[in-house]
Formats: C-alpha cells, structure tokens, sequence
C-alpha cells in the first residue's frame, strides 16, 4: 500500500469515528494544558552550560562548599551618619533577622523575621554591624590580651604604635563613634574615605551593603519563597515596632537619612524566572490574537478558527508532556510557543484546504477526507519531517537550553501534524452544509509569478546576490551582549541591578577558587595576597573613594586579609610564617572563617578549599570574558600557584561568559548543520537530487536574505542568535517543501 493510500485510510477512520477522535483529544489537551499551567521556571546556571564542564564543575564546589551566588542588602547615604549614628542598632537587627539567627532565649521579630528563622535559608551572612561587632569584640579581646602579657613600661610604646597605625585612640564599643571611624575609615584619605580592604562592605562613602549567601540545595520554590521573606524584611511595612538601640525605643531597620535596596544575581535570576512565567502568558495572547485576525481576513473556509484551536491543543499537548517529564521554562522555551502555533495553524490550514476543495468537487465527507489526505499528507509529512531535521541541528549546540529548544520544537511538530491530521479530519466531517469556500481570498500574484516564471534566471541571479550580499553583511551586525540589556527592563529586580551599580560601581562577583590540603601555608598565603593585589591593579582600582566606581573589578574578602591586612602593597616573604599565621586565624570566630574557607573539624583552621572574591561591574559579554582571561592570567604569572595549590575561577560570570562563546562559536556551525541535515532528508525521501535542490534553494536564500534584513533594520544580535540560523532554515523548509509539493 502507498503512502498516499495509507494517510488516505487514516482520515477516513478519523471521520467515521468523529466523536469519539474529538473527545478524546479535547481530554488530552485538557489535562496537558493543566500540567503545562504548573511548569517550572528556570533562569539558573544549569540551562547555561554543561554540567560537565570545567567552569560548572567549579561554580558548583564553591556553592556547596560556600552558597549560592551573593545578595546584597544596599543602604545608601553618608557613610558616616549610616554607621556612627543610631543607624547602626538598625544594621545589627536588620543583619540578625535577615541571618535567621536569634539569639539563645531571645524571640525574633515577628513577621519576615520569624518566617527566616523558621526557613532558615542563609547559609552566611556580613554587614556593618556584623563586622563591626566582631571586630569590637576582637580588639578588645587583643587588648586584653596585651594588657595581661605585656610587661608596663613596653605596653605604653605598644598601644601608641596601633594608635599610630590602626588610628585606634578610645574603648573599643559600638557606641564608640571614634572607634567606629578609626575601623571603617581610611584616616590617610579625604575625611569619610572607607578602607580599600573594606570595600566590599563599604564601597565608597555614601553607600554601605549586607552581603549574604542563600544555603546550597534549595528548591526552585524554597529559593523564591525565601528571597520574597528577605524582601519583605528589608521593605518592613511595620518599621516602628518598639526596638531599642543604646536605650532609646526606635524603627527596627528604617535607616535615617538612609535607603535599602535589595539585589544581587538570586535575585535578578529569580525575577527573570517570574518574567518568563508572564512572557509566556503574553506570548500566548498575542499568538492566538493575531492569528485569529489573520484567519478570520484571508482564510475563506468554514471553520476558519479550526486551524487555531487545533494549534492550540498542540501546544497544549506538547508542554504538558514537557511538564510531565520534568522540563521546566527557559529563556529559549519559552520562543516554541508562538513558532509551534504558526506551524501548527499551517498544516492544518493546508489540509482543511485540500479537504475543502474535495467536498467543492463534490466528494462526501468521509471520501473528501481520503482524497483531501491522499493529496497533501505526503507533502505535509515530508515538510514535517525536513523541519524537525532542520530543529534536530540544535542538538549540537553547546548550550543546554537551545538543546531544549531544538527537542521541545521536534515533539511539538510530530503533536501538531499527527492533531491536524487525526483531529482536524474529524473536526471537519461534522459540519454542516457542503462545506464551500466563504467567499474568495483577493490576491494580486498571478503577475508576480508570471514575472517569476518569465525570467527565472534573472529572478535566481538577483535573488542570490542579495542572499551573498547578506551574508556578507551578516558578519557586521552589531551584537548586543550586556546581561542588563538583555533582561526585560520593566523587571523591578533590573532596575535595581542598575541602581547598585551606579552606587557602587559593582553588580556580581567573580570567584577564585583556591583548593590546598594546607591553606595556613605561608607560601599560600603570600601568593593568594600578591595574586589579589596583581589583579586589582591590572583592573584599575587604586584604594580612593571612588576607586570601585572606576575600576574593572573591586576586592572582595580574602582569607590572606586576616593576615595581611589586604593591602595594596607587596607582602615580603619574611614577615609570615606558619605559627603567626595560625595564631591570627585562631583568633578570628569560626562563624567568619566558613564564610571563606572549610575547615578543619580538629584544629578549626582552614583546609582545603577558599575563596577569592572580586566585585566586577554588568558589562558585555566580550568584555567580562576579557577581564576574566586577565584574571586567569594572573593566576599563572610568576610561576603560579604554590606546589599543590589549585586555584580555578568560578561563579555565574565565569559561566556566562563561557556560554556566551559557546554560543558565538557555533552560530555558522548550526546554521550549516541544519542545512545539511534538511539536505539528507530531502534527498532520502525523493530519491532524486534535483527535485531535492528545489525546494531546497529558497532555503538557502532566506538566510542570506534575513541577514540583509537584520543589517538594514538595525536590529542587533543577542547570544541567543546562535540559534537564528537553524531556526530560520526549519521554518523556511515548511513552506518551502509545501508549496513544492502543491
């Protein structure tokens, strides 16, 4: 039997069993479209980049071992009335409930305080008052320390030399405004100039920041339900419960002459997620809006919206099954909707057609349907299966979404065309009356392609100049590669990225990973210092005020700075050595050390794994990629790291800029794959290379074509391009391959 006779018994059967066919799809496409509502979101790493690659395997060691990537609490105002005022008991409580940790036999706050200490999302967490009160409680300790060894007549000499150097002249106590100074500000600087070494705290004078890492292992909802509790602590409707700071009753968080914003990558990611979730909603309206317009202007049968729902239940089928095997949406998923229901509405539109003409001709309802299949299945069938071989080309991208895409395309081309045939046969044979066309479509190309048919050569000939003249101009077409450009700029969560950077000169972080049996080593040490102070000065940043608003990259902390200071100077070899180096550690509390070193459960000190952390500014793409290939380079200058030292870099800018030149790289592969593969389907199923070639040119001229368009529009790329190329040629295969076939 043929394959026209088969497709042919197929729609008879669909007809005679009508009801029953219609039924059973609407059930399907019901309980799919109920499990495609509940599909997951997903804007993290993971969609990104392979699992196995070098840049993941590294992100995920410092999240498991430290958190997830930063969020940042940003309180703006003069530095000093932030930190040498009643603000401060602000910072200290704000800092306890965002920490989720209450102390012993006290009860948190109620509200978005007690809601984190019941989540217990944070993993660890710094702020002003944070360090400020650890250091309080450190120099006082030193100091007693001193007073309890140092014989009399050296202890005087010894306390004015760390006046001299640390600027510490009083008590040291929170409610010691001239204390506070002498820690938090650069007292060699223009008066109100935090240290450089604290720029990750206090970035410059008019700005301070909280800085805390989620637990690793929360679930997409735990992630998000725990950012809207911090975001509804920091935005406490309730600010003037009865708090007390040095006596007086106060607001709990809200700062005087002071704002809080809340940002960091959680938090921009978790919105992009929620924005997809609406995209997708969007998408959907307009889809069917405009399609519907469209049918109901040009496509003269009855039932004209038939083509519409029956697409609309294939998107439905395919994201439900989607759903059911644990998709989730992404930044590329999200585009299948509104390509999937243009395809969808043409098959069936091209059957419904043939099936109207048969029954024009006279043919009943049943008969109509086997000719109506006989004549356009093949056709369809063949475009059908050269574009799911044009979405198959995506499988060797090197990006883990487009992957998706390609597959989630495929499924819903074998859901759409199997629903037209099957579906649309049986939608069909229960109308009434003969089924006429409504009228006639009005249309002008009779002359156009009269002209095509007259001069084909010169038709051709112009056709492929343009195409080479656009592919020419292709490779001139500007790419738009900064992430804040690219995200949906009426997302609140952006608006903040932006306005942190803008006050801080600072919007992600960068991690070195830094992994050795023994990270008390003086040689680690020493090289982990003079590795971050190589890199903050090939990017720029000189200690002042506004070094961090100017620079490339900004410190971050270091375990060296313990015992170094964090200096923008040399550290001579001499001046550590293993016992002074664990004498210091041990006197810094362990709740600080796991912030950026593991450690050893018998000698509490720091094994096997820390972390380097450098604030970097929201860039393109091309130039985050540059700045972390200097930072990789310091890595291995002067000789690199010790002997059994390993240091990798890590963290979400490492791993997009990665996928960013994955991306880049493989654009002309895909574009070629998918032409190849379109190729080798076509070939296989007419067995003649000629009739392969035919429909195949129209193809190849579309890209060419769409370059030119991009280039005279001005429209720039996006990493997500990379994909353009394959998508174009899968869509241009359908109409090309049908109307070859009609």
């Amino acid at each position: 039997m043929s394959v026209d006779n088969r497709f042919g018994r197929l729609a008879a059967w669909s007809v005679r069993r009508a009801w029953l066919v219609l039924v059973f799809s609407v059930l399907v496409a019901g309980g799919a479209a109920v499990g495609a509502a509940q599909l997951p979101t997903d804007a993290g790493t993971e969609t990104l980049v392979d699992s196995d690659t070098a840049s993941y395997r590294a992100t995920e060691r410092v999240r498991q071992a430290f958190g997830e990537e930063p969020v940042v609490v940003l309180a703006q105002g003069d530095l000093q009335r932030l930190i040498l005022t009643a603000n401060l008991g602000r910072f200290l409580r704000l800092e306890g409930c965002l920490s989720g940790k209450v102390p012993k036999g006290a009860e948190p706050l109620p509200g978005p305080c007690a809601e984190l200490a019941r989540q217990d999302p944070v993993r660890s967490l710094i702020g002003p008052a944070t360090f400020l009160n650890e250091a309080t409680i450190q120099i006082e300790r030193q100091l007693r320390r001193l007073v309890a060894t140092t014989p009399p007549e050296q202890l005087r000499d010894l306390l004015l030399a760390i006046a001299a150097e640390y600027g510490i002249t009083s008590a040291p106590s929170l409610a010691n405004p001239d204390f506070l100074a002498a820690v938090v500000f650069d007292l060699r600087r223009e008066r109100g100039t935090p240290k450089a070494r604290l720029s990750y705290l206090f970035p410059n004078g008019r700005s301070a920041q909280i800085v805390l890492r989620l637990r690793p292992g929360l679930s997409e909802a735990e992630r998000r339900r725990a950012l809207e509790t911090i975001r509804a602590a920091v935005h406490d409707p309730t600010p003037r419960r009865a708090c007390k700071f040095r006596g007086e009753p106060e607001p709990c968080f809200q700062l005087q002459g002071g704002s809080l914003t809340i940002s960091g990558v959680p938090v921009v990611v978790d919105a992009v997620a929620g924005a997809l979730a609406d995209a997708l909603r969007t998408l959907l309206i307009i889809a069917v809006a405009v399609m519907a317009l469209a049918l109901i202007a040009v496509f003269r049968s009855r039932f004209r919206l038939l083509p519409l729902a029956l697409a609309l239940a294939a998107a439905a089928i395919a994201f439900g099954f989607f759903r059911l095997f644990g998709g989730a949406l992404t930044l590329a998923s999200i585009a299948v909707l509104p390509i999937l229901i243009g395809l969808a509405v043409d098959y069936a539109i091209q059957l419904q057609a043939r099936y109207d003409e048969a029954v024009a001709a006279g043919l009943r309802r049943a008969d109509a349907a086997r000719d109506a299949a006989a004549l356009a299945g093949a056709p369809i069938a063949i475009a059908c299966l050269a574009t799911a071989a044009g979405f198959l080309a995506l499988q060797l991208s090197p990006t883990p979404m487009v992957r998706g895409f390609g597959l989630l395309m495929v499924a819903g081309i074998a859901i759409a065309f199997a629903l037209a045939f099957v579906a649309g046969f049986a939608a069909l044979s229960l109308r009434r009356g003969h089924g006429e066309l409504v009228g006639h479509i009005p249309t002008n190309s009779p002359w156009l392609v009269n002209l095509m048919l007259a001069r084909p050569r010169r038709v051709l000939g112009i056709g492929l100049a343009l195409a080479v003249l656009g592919w020419g101009l292709g490779t001139q077409i500007e790419t738009q590669s900064d992430i804040r450009e690219l995200a949906p700029q009426d997302v609140q969560a952006v608006k903040d990225l932006n306005e942190l950077q803008d006050a801080t000169g600072v919007s992600g972080e960068l991690d070195v990973s830094v992994r050795a049996d023994d990270l008390t080593d003086p040689e680690t040490i020493r090289w982990m210092a003079e590795f971050k102070r190589r890199v903050l000065a090939t990017g720029g940043f000189s200690g002042g005020d506004a070094s961090c608003l100017k620079a490339q990259i900004c410190p971050g902390p270091a375990l060296s700075d313990f015992v170094t200071g964090g200096g923008l100077t040399e550290v001579p070899a001499a001046q550590l050595n293993r016992r002074g180096i664990r004498t210091a550690l041990r006197q810094i509390p362990g709740y600080n050390l796991r912030q950026l070193a593991t450690l050893d459960r018998e000698t509490g000190l720091p094994a096997g794994q820390t972390l380097l952390g450098f604030g970097i500014r929201a860039q393109s793409l091309d130039d985050q990629q540059a700045l972390i290939e200097r930072v990789r380079d310091e890595i291995e200058a002067e000789g690199g790291p010790p002997p059994g030292v390993e240091a990798e870099l890590a963290g979400l800018p490492v791993i997009a800029a990665a996928a960013a030149d994955d991306l880049a790289d493989s654009r002309y592969l895909l574009t070629l794959a998918g032409l190849l593969a379109v190729a080798l389907v076509l070939l296989a199923v007419y067995r003649d290379l000629r009739r392969a070639l035919v429909p195949l040119a129209p193809i190849v001229l579309a890209s060419g074509w769409s370059a030119l368009v991009l280039w005279l529009s001005g429209v720039p790329l996006n990493p997500m391009s990379a994909a353009l190329g394959a998508l174009l040629i899968a869509i241009a295969t359908e109409f090309s391959v049908i109307l070859a076939g009609r």
